[in-house]
């Protein structure tokens, strides 16, 4: 029966995928065209998954991949709920919560994004991509929490896995290597640090209780522990810096041997499905548009090779014919952020990449592939010489695409809305910072209990404050990791293409979910702290 109790919620949010998949058609867009192609410009986990389903299910493989895409989410969902709802011993009506939360970013991109995708039943790489980043961020949360042990073992594994297909399926996830990588560091030096403190304090206190109640002539003796614990405690500090380099060069390096890992896969994909064993093309193309946007025409003299400086002057010009450059921008922030997103694919398709493919048909070859790496080279000397230039420019817009993918992954962008959002970002590091200090607030160890006798009286009160200082810890982890995935997705995504938000909803439960429990660690009542146990008994 309670077997049956706890797939409830997972039946009730598959029955609710399928339904909503059967109720609609499968969403085919201008970027499905490429998956279904096994094109060279999109990374290969995606392609390689309808590519499995049309040999297995031949005609009906649009159906089968709604049924497969709905079944993951609402596992993914499930997942994080209720991993969230036993670490945080939550009431059932907390829970709803969270799986409505895990729902929310579904219902805003089929409401609120400008082509209304319902991410399951669409032919899209998000349809992979967002349920893989729920299991991520899942074992995230939990590597953030877990100092030792094989739950933290497993949580590295598993979260470092999930980067590498999360990194398959969209080259702006690669991200998720570095909050990885910086989670299993931060945990490293906490757990290096931790150790020896116990010792010290251990020895201090012996020091300090020997001059409480020995004889005065002891007193020279107990300053001699004190000494010896400082000193020991100098070597022991020298030691874990050095233990620390060592194991941060170790993470850092496998990191570059999973991203060695990846590339190597992708060019396998390629030389199999494409005859070439070559990375993704297209991606210094992308760049481009955004540079040529942020620049003037002067740019070009910088440029050395007369080739590409020819093509950044008919780029420019077409661009500046058509008013698609920042000078035409406006005046407010507003008017420019959303001048700029007007102005993003155009630039890209018809201003740069059309320009590079009807000279090379013309001049050079017909060959699609050895288009691409021509234009990706050529880009990148143009980039080469223009951007010094016009970094200036091009910063302000990155920092405005920027603006609005942060807004855009925990809201929607409009008006006092956006304001709205800033407050809730500035009101989320406020959390952390107070719920970091109340975690780390009172004493604990043998210092915390001037006698056996109090101590044993106040054992219980101890208890319950160290529960709660580990709740109120983990409460402050979940939000910091979750904002500082928003941080990263956004950075990352604002390089090359703006914040739409299919690209930036993968923060959006696991934010909200961190900030409710956030909150509601901050309205609990402080208890006893074990420092002050004594003193109150007395």
């Amino acid at each position: 029966m309670r077997k049956v109790k706890n797939l409830c919620p997972l039946l009730l949010l598959t029955a609710f995928f399928l339904a909503v998949f059967a109720l609609t058609e499968p969403g085919v867009y201008d970027d499905s065209d490429q998956y279904i192609k096994m094109h060279i410009h999109r990374e290969p986990l995606y392609p390689l998954f309808l590519a499995a389903l049309r040999r297995l299910f031949g005609d009906g493989w649009m159906t089968a991949m709604g049924i497969i895409q709905g079944v993951l989410a609402a596992v993914s969902i499930r997942r994080f709920a209720e991993w969230t709802a036993a670490h945080f011993s939550l009431h059932a009506w907390e829970k709803c919560a969270v799986y409505l939360l895990g729902l929310a970013p579904y219902a805003a991109t089929g409401f609120f994004s400008s082509l209304h995708i319902f991410i399951p039943g669409s032919v899209m790489s998000e349809a992979l991509c967002l349920p893989l980043f729920t299991f991520f961020m899942t074992e995230c949360w939990e590597l953030a929490i877990r100092g030792e042990g094989r739950s933290f073992q497993r949580a590295a594994c598993l979260s470092l896995f999930l980067a590498f297909l999360l990194s398959l399926t969209r080259s702006q996830m690669l991200w998720t290597f570095a909050l990885w990588a910086g989670l299993v560091i931060w945990n490293v030096r906490r757990r290096m640090r931790k150790a020896p403190r116990a010792g010290n304090i251990a020895l201090a206190d012996r020091g300090r209780t020997g001059a409480d109640t020995e004889s005065p002539w002891k007193l020279a003796h107990c300053e001699t522990l004190a000494g010896s614990a400082g000193s020991a405690e100098t070597g022991r500090n020298l030691r874990l810096t050095l233990r620390l380099f060592l194991r941060s060069a170790a993470v850092i390096g496998i990191v570059a041997l999973v991203l060695a890992g990846r590339l190597y896969a992708v060019k396998a994909y390629n030389l199999v499905f494409n005859g070439r064993f070559i990375n993704n093309t297209y991606g210094t193309v992308n760049t481009l548009a955004n540079i040529l946007y942020a620049s003037d025409r002067e740019d070009g003299e910088r440029i050395s090779d007369p080739e590409a400086r020819a093509f950044f002057y008919e780029m420019y010009d077409l661009a500046d014919q058509n008013r698609a450059n920042y000078k035409y921008a406006g005046e407010s922030i507003r008017e420019q952020a959303e001048y700029f997103e007007q102005w993003h694919d155009t630039i890209k398709y018809e201003m740069v990449e059309n320009v590079f493919y009807e000279t090379y048909n013309e001049t050079v070859t017909t060959d699609y592939i050895e288009q691409n790496l021509l234009a990706d080279e050529t880009a990148g000397r143009i980039i080469a010489g223009v951007f010094p230039a016009c970094l200036g420019q091009w910063l302000w817009d990155y920092l405005l695409l920027a603006g609005y993918g942060l807004i855009r992954s925990i809201a929607v962008v409009q008006g006092a809305v956006n304001v709205a959002a800033a407050l809730l970002y500035v009101s989320a590091a406020v959390l952390v910072i107070r719920l970091s200090r109340r975690a780390g607030g009172g004493k604990c160890g043998a210092a915390a209990f001037s006698s056996a006798e109090a101590g044993k009286r106040d054992a219980a009160a101890f208890s319950s404050a160290k529960a709660e200082r580990t709740s109120t810890a983990t409460a402050a982890a979940c939000l910091a990791v979750a904002v500082a995935a928003i941080l990263m997705n956004t950075a990352t995504v604002s390089v090359t293409i703006i914040c739409l938000s299919r690209y930036m909803v993968y923060g959006f439960a696991p934010f909200y979910t961190a900030y409710c429990l956030a909150l509601r660690e901050v309205g609990k009542r402080p208890r006893l702290r074990p420092g002050n146990a004594a003193e109150a008994v007395r």
